[in-house]
This record gives structure tokens, sequence and C-alpha cells, in this order.
């Protein structure tokens, strides 16, 4: 009768506790997470707060200034800016976040597979990760959204996503790579268990501080696509993100007229965000590699 091996005891809740308390002490997290709060709760919260729930129709003087009655002023076409805003916010976070989710999981997927089986699979894996390394990603999310022209947003963040795992293949296939030699990973195949339990109740709890830094990287790096794509008109039709508001205030001469109401906001938004977000990375960064730790 064959005796099972005895693993390894590991204090994973206390180890959890400790690193949950030390990322709300970082400063970096913490400052990104209130600053993306800030953001993020209004445009949550725009179908209640905004003024003007059609923000796409007309509902003052053209070009007016920020004032009482239009917080923001209005666009070219009269469109409440402060309205658009709180729904163009709302938009964009929606797709990068689908989007970014989406290449997580692809790119998890691939990473662990490659990593953890080797041989065969390992060299299939890699070679498509690389190909589509090299390929120029922007290029054909531009040449994809000008067949498919104006995407809604649920297949705009489906497109981005579909091309925004490698680099997150590439590292989680280097993680996994380092943990199958790990003791518990062995004790597990000693005691019968397969490779997919393996991966799923050995490696990955193991990876989740390492998936969650580059989740919000990848959110990130799909905001900047989602914003570029709209703001050269490839975006969705009939709708606004912070992307279509800097499309179309360039596109009517608002930066020509110094008519600042109606493309600096999202701008401001936009950078607001995407350095919240570089600072939550850097804060988990800080607290989960053990190299940096106490820097």
């Amino acid at each position: 009768m064959s005796r099972r091996i005895p693993r390894p005891k590991v204090e994973v809740q206390s180890i959890r506790n400790s690193l949950l308390w030390s990322l709300l002490r970082e400063r970096f997290f913490l400052g990104g997470v209130i600053v993306l709060l800030i953001v993020v709760v209004p445009a949550l919260l725009a179908g209640m707060i905004a003024p003007y729930k059609d923000y796409l129709a007309p509902v003052g003087p053209l070009n007016s200034p920020p004032s009482a009655k239009y917080l923001l002023g209005t666009t070219g076409f009269g469109q409440d800016v402060f309205s658009q805003l709180l729904f163009g916010t709302q938009h964009t976070l929606f797709v990068a976040t689908v989007a970014a989710v989406l290449a997580t999981l692809i790119g998890l997927a691939i990473g662990i597979i490659a990593g953890f089986m080797g041989g065969i699979p390992d060299a299939v894996l890699n070679f498509l990760t690389n190909t589509f390394l090299v390929i120029p990603t922007f290029t054909i999310l531009l040449l994809i959204a000008s067949i498919v022209h104006h995407p809604g947003l649920q297949l705009e963040a489906v497109i981005i996503g579909a091309f925004s795992w490698p680099w997150g293949a590439r590292a989680y296939r280097s993680f996994a790579l380092n943990m199958r030699s790990r003791d518990y990973v062995t004790v597990a195949r000693l005691n019968g268990m397969g490779g997919l339990s393996i991966a799923l109740t050995e490696i990955m709890p193991q990876m989740l501080p390492y998936i969650a830094i580059m989740l919000v990287m990848t959110l990130n790096g799909a905001l900047m696509a989602d914003v570029g794509l709209d703001a050269i008109g490839l975006g969705p039709g009939n709708t606004i993100t912070l992307g279509l508001m800097i499309g179309y205030a360039w596109g009517w001469g608002a930066l020509v007229y110094n008519w600042w109401w109606w493309w600096m906001p999202p701008v401001v938004v936009i950078i607001l965000v995407a350095t919240s977000l570089t600072a939550i990375a850097i804060g988990m960064d800080r607290v989960f590699n053990p190299r940096l730790r106490g820097a």
C-alpha cells in the first residue's frame, strides 16, 4: 500500500495577510489607488451625476467656456463636456478592463502550459508568443479596426485584448519554469497529482501577486491602445470615450482656436489614470519583490 508523502507546511494565510498589510502601507500603491478612485467612482456614477444623460445631444451654445451651467463648457456641437467626460471615462475604462482581463487570461493559459509542460507544447507556444511579439501590434489593431469600421465597445475590447497577451505570456512562462522544479511541486507529482491540478493548486497561488502586477500593467497598455484607436477615428460610433473626445476636439480645431475646455479634461483624466496605474504597479512590485522590499 503506497504512502502519501507529506507536503511541506507553509503559512500561506499569514504570508497573504502580511503582504496585504504591506501593500496598504506602501505609499506608491496607496497614492495610486486614491487617485484612481477619484477618477473611477464619478465615472461609475455617471448615470446619476451627469447633468445630461444624452451626452451626444446639443444642450447649449457652441464652444461655450466653463460656467455655472456648463461646468466644463460645451463642445463645437453644443454638447456638455462634463457629461461626456463622465461617460467617456466610464466607457474607456470598460474597454481597457475587459481587454486587460482577456489578455491576462490568454497569456496566463499559454504561459503556464508552456512553462510547466515543457517539450513540444512549450516549443510551439513559445514560437507563437515570439511571433506575436515581433508583430507591430498597434498596426494590426489599426488594420482590424479599419476593416471592422467603428466596432462597438465590447468588440473593441476583444480586439485589443486578443493582441495584448504576448509579454504577459513570456513572464508567466518564466515563472512557471522556475516553479516546476520546486520541492512542493515534486511532492505533488509523487502524490499522484496531474499536471492541470498541480498548475491550478500549486503554481497558480504562488503567481497571484505577479499576476496582479501584470494585470495592472496590461490595463495601462490597453488604456493607451483604446485612446490611440479612438483618437484617430477608428473607435466605436454613436458613443463617447476619452479618445473620441480628443479626436473630435482635434478634428474640429479646438487646439487651433484655444477651446481648451474641450480637449484638456480627457487628457488630464488619461494622465491621472495612467499615472495612478503606474504607481500601483510600482507599489505592488516593491512589496512583492523581495529584492525591493525596504527600498
